[in-house]
């Protein structure tokens, strides 16, 4: 199978080949790679460099670290308090601009008292929709039986 001559069916494995190094492909899928990396100087280049690549990677010593040290120190109490401020700040702000905007909105008399009530009701529209969607992940959260699961 001559990579280069174009024919129907003569494409080049190279998106596959990522798949092949980690094992992922079906038995079928694997001999067609095989079988075209036989013929297929360009492919077979390729899978080289993705080889090195890895071995590169594997020695770079980010992969050392264990998968419970990077959790630990993403959750760690000084991490947690300063995401729970940095919300606290931030919601506290959307509320208080929230509450301006809507102040300002209500008190102002160059807009008529329909436009008032339209504009109202497609903000509480989209609020309401919001809420409804929260609370329906909210108790899909709990029984989901994929929220423990680690890719």
């Amino acid at each position: 199978m001559n990579s280069s001559s174009g024919g129907p069916g003569e494409a080049h494995v190279g998106e596959r080949l990522s798949g092949y190094l980690d094992g992922e492909l079906t038995q079928q899928e694997k001999q067609r790679v095989d079988l075209h990396l036989a013929d297929c100087a360009d492919c077979s280049t390729m899978l080289h460099e993705l080889e090195g690549l890895r071995r590169r990677m594997g020695r770079s010593g980010l992969s050392q670290k264990y998968e419970d040290e990077w959790r630990e120190n993403m959750n760690d109490s000084g991490v947690q308090l300063t995401r729970g401020i940095g919300w606290l700040l931030f919601i506290g702000a959307v509320l208080i601009i929230a509450t301006v905007v809507v102040f300002q909105f209500i008190t102002d008399p160059g807009i008529s008292g329909f436009m008032k009530f339209l504009i109202s009701a497609f903000y509480l529209g989209l609020a309401a929709l919001f809420v409804s969607v929260l609370r329906q992940r909210l108790i899909e959260r709990k029984t989901d039986k994929y929220k423990d699961v680690e890719i």
